[in-house]
């Protein structure tokens, strides 16, 4: 399926390759500190966290560069997990995915569009990573941490992907044309085992206005590996991950607490598509590791 460069590019995709913007920015140094206490997935800040030091991350819409918002970041581990906080500005909370709408005139349930509100986070798995997944020069895979607010977030889940970008054909990739220049293939895989979600039928008689389209349930396999849970305060979001440093699957990035690691983030505020925010690259450096 080939498309021009300016199409649909998929549902989470790091900086396009026309974003001059990223270069410019300082280096970001995100430490993580090595804590006994571990904090609760819940999405709340708690006393654990007053030792992680914060760090303001800028993010700006993938096309264009425009309206930048700030992501403040925080991170600890133990001796096998991290765990990261997100907080965020947004006036509108977003936690329904494409609901089923009520059409009284036809007495049937539709299923128009609707963002929920989206965080993902980056890391590099193989080859020569970038934060830009429509490229010519760069060939690599990603872990991708993608919480999605409507849906694994009601459970405390966060989707675990793998995002594959090439310049040749890959399975399960969709390719676009880069204007005559060469083009990219880009696949994003969920990981193996069962998301912690799945879409309801539509509801054959009245049950509400707006009806959840998606039902909850236990994740398996390597879609077990995250748990995530974000609160809105009617002003943001707070969002809390973890994840095994070390997880034994092959779809999912180590993070070794002794070197630093590269990651990226991403924001959609009631965006779809092309529609989201993104960081330059960020360095995740975990630090009083000697407090073992």
């Amino acid at each position: 399926m080939r498309m021009l460069f300016v199409l649909f590019i998929g549902y989470i995709s790091f900086l396009y390759a026309d974003c001059g913007w990223c270069e410019e920015t300082s280096p970001l140094i995100w430490e993580s500190s090595y804590t006994k206490a571990t904090p609760a997935i819940d999405g709340k800040m708690e006393k654990t966290w007053e030792q992680a030091k914060p760090l303001t991350v800028v993010v700006r819409e993938a096309m264009g560069g425009d309206n930048p918002t700030e992501v403040v970041l925080r991170a600890l581990h133990t001796g096998d997990t991290l765990y990261v906080m997100a907080q965020w500005p947004d006036a509108t909370k977003s936690d329904m995915r494409d609901p089923y709408i009520w059409n009284a005139d036809k007495k049937e349930y539709e299923r128009p569009s609707k963002p929920d509100d989206q965080f993902a986070l980056e890391f590099p798995l193989s080859g020569n990573f970038n934060i830009r997944m429509i490229t010519l020069t760069h060939e690599y895979s990603a872990d991708v941490w993608h919480w999605k607010a409507g849906r694994g977030n009601p459970v405390g889940w966060v989707d675990d992907k793998k995002h594959i970008i090439s310049q040749k054909p890959i399975q399960g990739g969709i390719e676009y044309s880069m204007g005559g220049h060469g083009n990219v293939y880009i696949a994003r895989l969920m990981d193996e085992g069962t998301p912690s979600y799945f879409l309801k039928p539509k509801p054959a008689s009245f049950e509400g206005n707006i009806v959840d389209s998606f039902e909850q349930r236990q994740p398996s396999g390597s879609m077990a590996d995250v748990r995530g849970k974000g609160i809105h305060d009617g002003k943001g979001w707070m969002l809390e991950m973890s994840r095994k440093l070390n997880t034994g699957h092959n779809d999912d990035a180590v993070i070794n607490t002794s070197k630093d690691t590269i990651c990226a983030i991403a924001m959609l505020n009631d965006e779809l598509y092309w529609d989201h925010s993104t960081s330059a690259e960020i360095t995740l450096r975990c630090v009083n590791n000697a407090k073992k």
